[in-house]
């Protein structure tokens, strides 16, 4: 049977998930915003290595988002520190792209798409174990 009485906490689950796709979108935004490529334009012109990375950095900023969305019941802590979690992503993005920018650089080359794909795969692989650390440290 149906316990009915749960849904008195439906208005908290909207004010949690709320606050976790803000500052989820916000990550996205900042992140488009700090690199060279303009992924959706890329992807609009059908670049699958820069689709394959971007899934990659969209799933790897909602892991730090859902290790807050454990640790607390204040929508406050999950804005304040999933804002952390979200900055802390973007930079080691930039750290990331500023030592690997032949790598980086391929993820938009013309011509054979196979160094395309090893590339994204290389910086998908390394946005998720980041998104895993920096899930585990805000997991207090």
């Amino acid at each position: 049977m149906v316990d009915l009485n749960s849904l008195a906490n439906l208005p908290d689950y909207f004010l949690f998930f709320g606050a976790g796709l803000l500052v989820w979108g916000v990550g996205l935004f900042l992140y488009e915003l700090v690199t060279p490529i303009k992924e959706f334009h890329e992807i609009r012109n059908g670049n699958v290595a820069v689709a394959i990375n971007l899934l990659a950095v969209a799933v790897a900023m909602a892991l730090p988002i859902q290790s807050i969305g454990h640790s607390t019941f204040n929508p406050a802590d999950m804005l304040l520190w999933g804002g952390i979690g979200i900055v802390c992503q973007v930079v080691l993005h930039l750290i990331i792209r500023t030592f690997w920018k032949t790598t980086y650089g391929r993820l938009v080359a013309r011509g054979d798409e196979k160094p395309c794909i090893a590339s994204a795969l290389l910086l998908s692989g390394f946005s998720l174990v980041v998104g895993l650390l920096n899930a585990a440290a805000l997991s207090y």
